[in-house]
């Protein structure tokens, strides 16, 4: 996934896009303890690992969310898409409760369960399963590299 994040920030830097930085550990602890309490869900290894590398990713129409950004407390160029922010703004439909959004595209919701265990894409309107994944880091990789240029 490094390797991969790289590739994906080179392409931002070169768009002058700003990049998000990697999550401090204890910003990704202040993450899983705030998704236990506040979305009763546990996040994946995987999705950790991820925020360690990036904060959070605004990169050709895939979103994927950062660690503790907000509306209130947003990060480089507005990005205020954080995990627990976005979820709750989902939820407040009184859909997609019954699982995690870890990022989005104008199509799809990439979802694990409220254990952090069976990655799905969704369809955004629906949230119909498109698509299964072996893992939450399998989705985040296939997510990235079907937006590289």
């Amino acid at each position: 996934m490094k390797d991969l994040l790289a590739r994906v920030g080179a392409e931002q830097d070169k768009a002058c896009e700003p990049l998000q930085g990697a999550a401090a550990p204890d910003q990704i602890e202040a993450l899983r303890l705030e998704a236990e309490t506040r979305l009763s869900a546990r996040l994946p290894d995987e999705f950790l690992t991820y925020l360690s590398l990036s904060n959070g990713t605004d990169f050709n129409g895939l979103i994927l969310y950062g660690a503790n950004k907000s509306p209130d407390a947003p990060g480089p160029a507005g990005f205020w898409q954080g995990l627990v922010a976005a979820n709750l703004a989902w939820r407040e439909g009184g859909d997609h409760k019954d699982y995690v959004i870890l990022g989005e595209t104008g199509m799809d919701l990439l979802t694990v369960d409220l254990l952090g265990e069976n990655a799905v894409g969704r369809d955004r309107v629906s949230g119909e399963v498109t698509e299964r994944f072996l893992s939450a880091g399998a989705m985040i990789e296939t997510y990235l590299t079907s937006h590289l240029g």
